[in-house]
């Protein structure tokens, strides 16, 4: 659970970094969301699972660290501005959904206190996972990249553009050349 915080954390910080302009926003943005979804993929066993109810609650972690990072790859993927995150929100949060359900479900009946834990900590991570994912499915797309780009009106207006008309192959080699450019200048 630490790891998750640190790492949330960080997240947090790459959102004020990138919103602010500085640099470097995108790489920790990158680094963070991944690390947390390779936490819960092939790691959720561990990361979602209370020593006490390892054996019992193994494949229910397995499950959840399965399907939960598919909503945390879409956060990344929207605020990267990278194609297809919409489904995998969509996927992410439906799966979230349902996991709620699942994982407020099993706190009820959980007859120990050890399972009751594991299954409260099971829900607030979903809970977390389904909020985020929520939100950022509902923040239009244009808001981001007119926080994101505050300080570069030119790219600005070129992501606004690629919004309107994703398959403008054009406007991609046109944005790939600023950032080609840019990075030349540094």
């Amino acid at each position: 659970m630490k790891t998750e915080k640190i790492l949330s954390i960080i997240f947090i910080i790459s959102l004020i970094f990138k919103f602010f302009g500085w640099p470097g926003g995108s790489a920790i943005l990158i680094i963070s969301l991944m690390s947390l979804t390779f936490c819960y993929f092939p790691f959720g066993f561990y990361f979602l699972n209370e020593k006490n109810v390892f054996k019992q609650k193994l494949g229910t972690s397995i499950l959840f660290g399965w399907l939960l990072p598919v909503a945390i790859i879409g956060v990344q993927f929207k605020f990267m501005y990278w194609p297809a995150y919409h489904p995998m929100l969509v996927i992410g949060i439906l799966t979230a959904a349902i996991f709620l359900v699942i994982a407020y479900g099993m706190y009820k009946k959980a007859n120990t206190e050890e399972t009751k834990y594991y299954h409260k900590n099971l829900l607030t991570r979903t809970l977390v996972i389904f909020i985020v994912s929520l939100i950022t499915l509902l923040i239009p797309e244009k808001s981001i990249i007119n926080m994101s780009f505050q300080n570069e009106p030119e790219l600005k207006e070129l992501y606004l553009k690629k919004v309107d008309d994703p398959n403008n192959m054009e406007l991609q080699k046109e944005i790939e050349e600023y950032h080609k450019h840019r990075f030349q200048k540094q």
